[in-house]
């Protein structure tokens, strides 16, 4: 979400951004930031912390939303780890119109900031030129498969491991209830999957696990709908360590138990088959735009219809193309790549007002400690030996990320694609014409009328040092 809005901040409102690791908050004392960018400011207590301190050293906070596609019926604690139940970012950029219209009549004194922007991680889509088929293929030794289904795996393995097990029972709200529930999602899903696999030696099934389907400090195998069924020669198991839409794009069809990411496959032309062994089981509205298995003789026949006519009749009828378009009006915002120009925007509206804002560099010991903590960790890590220690367990994904090395190389690639995207659109002519913001949003929003910084919510994994001016 963030590299887009950092292209568009380089190449036209004259920034300059450093990349810093959220658990190393005293980052902010030493590199003394203009604005403060992050991903999400209420996904974790690290976001809610960078928040606090942002607010604390009067440097204003532009935050997107992680999780933007949520319930609106007051059954989403649209807070999360942000305990003090106040918005410390500039503005709350809301994936759509539905979501912008709630958090306005449920936080009016906020009403101001609340603003529709779209889903600046979707953006990928019709940006990114994603990895060919035959590539793909290459890359992990599976050059003879024709046939590719992709499923993207859901949160099974909460249930086995404490917190995971609070997250199930806060998200269904019925307490220990859900679990023998879950349970018996987990192996109905296990069984289809298992089934088809099993009948089609001549497709790879690629398994995606859900990256949260397990924390880092856990160090023993997952038990989720996908337990041991890597043993087959036609399946392809894989983390988060292949892009989304690369693994989307080479697939022929998208299946999942429960998952957004069926919106990035339609968002990429993909069928998708939503595999709802049981209808009472609480789902989001996403199953109604896609074909739906009950058994493993549904997927059967959808997949022998895929490949015998080259379309399944129930995910291409009209009714279900129609509520695919409202879905994504009403979960994304937009598909058309401009989300992260939308965001930028109100973004270009806190540049705008930086003279305003009067710095307070404040040292934390507590948060300088921990940053000495990230660097000599970091020196000494050993993965073999971190995993099995107390506390250090923890916070591998600190040592192993926290100078942010990849970064640049992934700005770098997604630099390439992003230009040929602004030629494309003429993003360039069309900001220096002044017409650029009046034609990607529905109607051009009034200029915000924004408060004092600290008033809004919070996060970090990004700092942006604005260039001065003479």
């Amino acid at each position: 979400m963030i590299l887009p809005l950092r292209y568009f901040a380089e190449r036209f409102l004259n920034c300059e951004f450093h990349h810093a690791i959220s658990f190393d908050i005293h980052q902010m004392f030493l590199t003394k930031p203009d604005i403060v960018v992050t991903p999400n400011t209420t996904g974790s207590t690290l976001y809610c912390r960078i928040a606090q301190e942002a607010s604390r050293q009067n440097i204003p906070l532009f935050s997107l939303i992680s999780e933007g596609n949520f319930k609106t019926d007051g059954s989403y604690n649209h807070w999360g780890y942000n305990k003090e139940r106040r918005f410390f970012q500039e503005y709350v950029c809301c994936w759509s119109k539905r979501t912008q219209e709630y958090l306005a009549e449920r936080q009016p004194e906020a009403k101001e900031k609340i603003v529709f922007t779209g889903y600046p991680g979707c953006d990928r889509y019709a940006i990114y030129k994603p990895t060919t088929r035959e590539n793909f293929l290459k890359a992990f030794g599976l050059p003879h498969y024709k046939r590719i289904i992709g499923y993207a795996g859901w949160t099974f393995n909460k249930l086995r491991f404490p917190r995971g097990v609070q997250e199930l029972q806060e998200f269904f709200g019925i307490g220990d209830a859900v679990l023998p529930c879950v349970e018996h999602q987990r192996a109905l899903i296990r069984d289809i999957l298992h089934d088809s696999i099993r009948s089609n030696s001549d497709t790879l099934f690629i398994l995606r696990r859900h990256p949260q389907d397990i924390s880092p400090e856990l160090v023993q195998q997952a038990v989720n709908e996908m337990e041991g069924l890597d043993k087959f020669e036609n399946v392809l198991s894989l983390g988060d360590e292949e892009a989304l839409h690369d693994v989307i794009s080479v697939c022929d069809l998208w299946t999942c138990f429960e998952s957004t990411t069926a919106i990035e496959a339609w968002l990429l032309q993909k069928p998708t088959v939503f595999l709802n062994p049981d209808p009472e089981f609480k789902r989001s509205d996403l199953v109604k735009g896609s074909a739906v298995a009950r058994s493993s003789v549904d997927l059967q026949r959808m997949i022998d219809e895929l490949y015998g006519s080259g379309a399944i009749t129930e995910f291409s009828s009209s009714d279900k193309a129609r509520l695919r378009r409202d879905l994504i009006a009403d979960s994304v915002g937009f598909g058309d790549g401009l989300n992260h120009i939308r965001a930028s925007y109100y973004f270009k509206n806190v540049i705008d007002r930086l003279p305003s804002f009067e710095r307070r560099r404040r040292f934390s010991l507590v948060q300088f400690l921990v940053h000495l903590f990230t660097i000599i960790g970091g020196m000494f890590y050993v993965r073999s030996l971190y995993r099995h220690i107390y506390k250090l367990k923890k916070h591998l994904w600190v040592f192993e990320n926290f100078r942010m090395q990849k970064i640049e190389t992934l700005y770098t690639r997604y630099s390439t694609d992003l230009r040929d995207f602004y030629s494309k659109h003429n993003i360039e002519e069309r900001f220096k014409g002044g017409s650029l913001f009046s034609t990607i949003f529905p109607r051009q929003p009034e200029p915000p009328q924004v408060a004092q910084a600290g008033c809004f919510l919070n996060t970090f994994d990004a700092t942006l040092k604005h260039k001065r001016t003479p």
